[in-house]
Parts: structure tokens; sequence; C-alpha cells
């Protein structure tokens, strides 16, 4: 996954050391024809740089919330409360079993809804462990995943926002 980022990273260093040398060459052109040729290509430059950083920040979304997920998976693997992805995906997610496998796989973006089915579940097993005085440690646990489980939705829905406002 590292080297699909650097391959991001690196695009966008090209295109952006590309840029400056297009400006320079501007600065240092007096032909009107060559100018508006130079002006064309880094306007395209840009236009592919804002794509390459669009391409980039969804990766890295993509990929928050699939860490988090498989970081929920394994913390109730640990305390018993589901054996395998499968069962996880199935109770957790409502979800079909293969789920969390090929959302891993695939490197495919995590639905909104399959976000807040997990959070809703961890609710309610927080709610059950509530009543055990001995599992405080679990319920810190739960309260942090559920935490960061609702600061992801509100990055999402957040970001649906503005995308909403710039095209209205």
């Amino acid at each position: 996954m590292d080297s699909i980022k650097n391959g991001f990273k690196s695009r966008i260093k090209a295109i952006m050391t590309r840029n400056k040398q297009l400006d320079s060459q501007i600065k240092d052109d007096d032909s009107v024809v060559k100018k508006t040729a130079l002006k064309d290509e880094k306007e395209k430059n840009n236009n592919e740089l804002r794509q390459v950083r669009t391409q980039k920040y969804e990766y890295e979304q993509m990929n928050e919330d699939v860490c988090f997920i498989k970081q929920c998976c394994q913390y109730l693997q640990k305390i018993g409360l589901t054996t395998s992805q499968h069962t996880f995906s199935r109770e957790f997610l409502n979800k079909s079993p293969h789920y969390l496998s090929m959302v891993i796989c695939e490197n495919r973006k995590v639905a909104p809804n399959t976000l807040y089915n997990l959070i809703q579940n961890l609710n309610q097993v927080y709610d059950i462990y509530l009543n055990y005085d001995n599992k405080q440690a679990i319920n810190r646990q739960l309260l942090q995943m559920i935490d960061k489980g609702n600061n992801l939705i509100t990055k999402r829905i957040l970001e649906c926002y503005r995308i909403y406002e710039k095209w209205n």
C-alpha cells in the first residue's frame, strides 16, 4: 500500500517540478505564441495535479476506514465477541461474510452505512459491558473505538457537504 502512496507523491512532485520549469521558461521567453503554449501546458499540469491529489486523498481516506474496521475486528476477536473476519462482517458490519476481506484485498472504499452499522453495534456491546464492574478496560477501549468511528463518519459527512456545496 505504501508503494501506491509513494506513486502519488512522486507524480505530484514531478508535476510541480515541471510547473516550475514552465514558469521560468514563460518568464524568460519573449515569443507570445510560445508563452501561450507553455501556459496551456501548465494549465493541463495543474488539472492533472488536482486529480492526483484528489486520488491520493481518497486513497488515504479509504485506507483510514479499512484500518479502523480491522482494528475493531481484531479487538473484538481478542475479547472473544467474534471468531473471524467472516463472523465480524456478518454480525458487526451487517454485510456478507466476505465483505471485510474483499474491502482489504481490493482496496475498496468502505460504505458510510457500514461504519454506521459498526458504531451502532459497538454501542450495543458497550451498553452490555456497562453493567459489569470488572470490565472497565473493555469499556474504555470500546469508547475509544466508538469515538474514532464517529469522527470518521463526521469527516465523511463534511466531505459530502463540501462536494455538494461546490456543485451548487
